[in-house]
């Protein structure tokens, strides 16, 4: 009798466990170490010499003061922060350490901005002899070397032979959006370079760029936004050639970036960045603080909606088969759907409380600000304004009203599925007239004007959440289409 032979059992292989040497391979390393670094330039710079009086007899470091101590107590928390990343090397250390970073930079820049303002009004003073000092420019690096960890590959990422050559590259390019989604990145890289062309007149290469243009953004907002423009103007007019053509070359490197696909993601970070910096210091926050902006003639600013339609337009994560297709390019961003809608939502319903501020419902105010915009314009741009503002009349309180119910309804509309696309196409039509009629094309035709302002920016923005698809994504593994002679017909496709 022959024996059957016995079955081979094959014990499943047990994967190989993640010791510490792996992690060193990875970007987690690179990130904490910076993070470590960043936080130790921000404590020395604490404590180094933020200026000297009497020809550097005597020191004034950072610590002397509250500013100093805060940021000292920042940089120790970026460091501790990035001590606790190389050991766990989770998402949330990640996140603290760049968002730590950013207000980091920002208020140290913000201080040297208040230091040179000193420096030149006391500079020359032969009782004082005030003279700047490095510890303030060291807590800057090391805020800006802490945000720039949030551009980095992730931290799982290895960093070896492989990782140098597909790393950075492959994060800094964005070969996967297609259709819409690709065609909003290519639309505002456009307007990048349109912007960049506006920056290359000659007008932005004289004194008045800063005196006609950037210094009154920040008149009538509270100091910390006044001051800031006021300081970062007295810096750019020793040099306005060189500081104009320097922001036009960055306007045109963004443009070129988001139309290059290798270069298209890092260019939607840097977008962001450079918009919200703009949006600052040159738009001096679109006037939002005022008290009397309005969205007809630009408000909230074109600068915050550029950084809004490339948190937008970012390449989408990466959808499981089978999964339902985004909605929309807003619904399919990092946001997600609903995110996406509450900001669209908080934009319109800004625009309704703009409008129904004091100075914008008073009796005529709405022509005087028509007519006012005549002046520079060409004769027929003129005309049709000097028009509108006779069409406006003396009317206040009714037309700001009746706009911010238009507001209203196109902020809800697209909680509403049925009245998505109608509500877009108002969207659309609004922000038309009001570039047209209370932005005068933003100003571009003057020789003076630096962006198209708001109008196209929400129209992009309404293109962004235009319904793409009414079914469902059925992927090829689908169950569903096993029989290959029939064919398969989706439960939701309309009948």
């Amino acid at each position: 009798m022959t024996s059957m032979p016995s079955p081979t059992v094959t014990t499943p292989r047990r994967p190989a466990p993640r010791h510490w040497a792996a992690s060193l391979r990875s970007w987690r390393v690179i990130v904490g170490l910076t993070a470590l670094a960043a936080g130790g330039a921000a404590v020395i710079g604490s404590f180094l010499p933020w200026a000297s009086a009497f020809a550097g007899l005597v020191d004034i470091p950072g610590t002397r003061g509250t500013n100093g101590k805060v940021l000292l107590a920042a940089g120790l928390l970026i460091g501790a922060t990035g001590i606790w990343h190389l050991l766990r090397g989770d998402t949330a250390s990640r996140w603290l350490i760049g968002l730590l970073g950013a207000p980091v930079l920002g208020f140290s820049a913000f201080l040297l901005l208040q230091l040179a303002s000193s420096l030149r009004s006391l500079g020359g003073d032969s009782m004082v002899l005030l003279r700047g000092g490095p510890g303030l420019w060291v807590v800057a690096a090391g805020g800006l070397a802490a945000f720039a960890t949030l551009f980095l590959p992730a931290s799982q990422a290895a960093i070896g032979t492989a990782g140098r050559r597909a790393g950075i590259p492959a994060w800094a390019a964005d070969r996967q959006s297609a259709g819409p989604r690709r065609w909003l990145q290519v639309a505002l890289g456009l307007v990048w370079v349109l912007d960049a062309a506006l920056q290359f007149q000659p007008y932005m290469f004289t004194k008045g760029f800063v005196t006609q243009i950037l210094e009154p953004a920040g008149m009538g907002s509270p100091a910390l936004v006044s001051d800031s423009i006021m300081g970062t103007s007295q810096v750019m007019l020793a040099h306005v050639a060189i500081f104009n053509a320097l922001f036009a070359t960055i306007q045109l490197a963004l443009g070129l970036g988001l139309l290059w696909r290798r270069t298209s993601r890092a260019a939607l970070a840097a977008s962001i960045v450079w918009a919200l910096s703009v949006w600052w210091l040159g738009e001096g926050l679109g006037g939002l603080l005022t008290g009397s902006a309005s969205p007809v003639t630009g408000a909230p600013g074109a600068a915050l909606l550029y950084a809004v339609i490339a948190v937008l337009a970012w390449p989408a994560r990466d959808t499981a088969a089978g999964s339902v297709a985004a909605a929309s390019v807003a619904g399919g961003s990092r946001l997600r759907l609903r995110c996406a809608q509450a900001l669209w939502a908080v934009l319109w319903a800004s625009f309704a409380y703009l409008i129904l501020q004091a100075p914008n419902r008073a009796a005529g105010a709405l022509h005087d600000t028509l007519a006012g915009l005549a002046s520079g314009e060409p004769g027929w741009i003129a005309a049709m304004d000097r028009g509108a503002a006779g069409i406006a009349g003396s009317g206040g309180i009714a037309i700001s009203i009746v706009l911010a119910v238009v507001f209203l309804v196109i902020a809800a509309g697209v909680f509403i599925p049925a009245a998505a696309r109608p509500v877009l196409i108002v969207a659309a039509v609004t922000a038309l007239v009001m570039w047209v009629v209370g932005q005068d094309f933003g100003g571009i035709l003057t020789g003076r004007g630096t962006d198209p302002s708001s109008g196209p920016l929400l129209i992009l923005l309404a293109a962004a959440f235009w319904p793409l698809s009414r079914r469902p994504a059925i992927s090829e593994s689908s169950p569903d289409l096993a029989d290959a002679g029939r064919p398969v017909v989706s439960a939701l496709s309309p009948r």
